[in-house]
């Protein structure tokens, strides 16, 4: 079973201007927000087991979301990506910081080559954290841990990022960790129709 979908705060709910169910894996939302509105796609990636082609087939349908997305909104990407980027940013500092989590995987890689092209930058690695505030999932036995779950910003805004952390102490009833992101932005009241596609 999967599927995807936003929670809103009454004040995120006051400034949507639309969303788009692109799958069962995407979706996308448009807030009103100062200085320029945002674009928020959020994802579940296939696991590493899963074929070439439902992979390539998820990425297909992320480049599809973003160019529908307004070139000079803020874009925002989310989700459990199912990839380990590790904490290695020797030959990454462009779309990741020194504070990453474990080991890199081969979906790890491929997420940061995709964040290579579309100039986007992973807000969890910016920030020195404990251990238990970065890793983001946990196996049924408690002895496997991995940062999965993680927030990508367009690289001219990682500096309104002013810190991205997990919650272990929040039950969400799941194996996975709550991840707070903070960015300095400002959303804005609509008093216009929603639409559910935009």
């Amino acid at each position: 079973m999967r599927g995807v979908g936003f929670l809103l705060s009454t004040q995120a709910k006051k400034a949507l201007i639309g969303y788009n169910p692109i799958s069962s894996r995407i979706i996308s939302a448009r807030f009103d927000a100062a200085p320029f509105k945002i674009s928020v796609i959020h994802v579940y990636a296939p696991t590493s087991s899963s074929s070439e082609e439902d992979i390539d087939a998820f990425y297909n349908d992320i480049e599809e979301a973003l160019t529908k997305t307004d070139k000079k909104d803020i874009l925002i990407l989310t989700g459990d990506w199912n990839a380990k980027i590790g904490n290695d940013n020797t030959d990454w500092k462009s779309v990741m910081g020194k504070y990453g989590y474990g080991d890199r995987n081969e979906p790890g890689e491929r997420l940061l080559e995709f964040a290579i092209v579309h100039d986007l930058y992973v807000c969890n690695t910016k920030f020195q954290h404990k251990p238990n505030r970065k890793w983001t999932w946990a196996s049924p036995d408690g002895i496997h841990k991995n940062m999965i779950d993680l927030i990508l910003i367009q690289q001219r805004w990682k500096t309104s990022v002013t810190n991205c952390r997990t919650f272990q102490s929040v039950d969400i009833s799941s194996d996975h960790s709550l991840v707070l992101c903070n960015i300095n932005l400002k959303l804005k009241r609509r008093s216009m129709k929603i639409s559910n596609i935009f």
